[in-house]
């Protein structure tokens, strides 16, 4: 399932704030998520990844994680921005 639906928008709220997002996506059958933060909201993006896989589903894996950073004019002066997007999957309960 890949559509806007399943992409957070990480910023400065609490981390545990997007850990509850993830699990409501998880719980709503979405299999991937998309975490995307910039600037200083990275480590928020990077922390709640972690404690989710942690705390509360270890069989949560990163599928992917993409970096980049844009440029931009401010008075005049260029200024660049970091970005991280980082894509992370429910692994499905195989039975046998």
């Amino acid at each position: 399932m890949t559509s806007i639906n399943n992409v957070i928008i990480v910023g400065r709220k609490p981390v545990f704030s997007y850990i509850t997002a993830c699990i409501t996506l998880f719980n709503q059958g979405v299999d991937e998520i998309i975490l995307r933060a910039r600037g200083r909201s990275i480590a928020n993006c990077v922390d709640t990844v972690e404690k989710l896989r942690q705390s509360f589903s270890p069989n949560i894996t990163v599928k992917r994680i993409s970096i980049w950073s844009e440029e931009f004019e401010v008075e005049g002066k260029k200024k660049y921005i970091s970005y991280m997007e980082i894509r992370i999957e429910k692994e499905k309960n195989l039975k046998s």
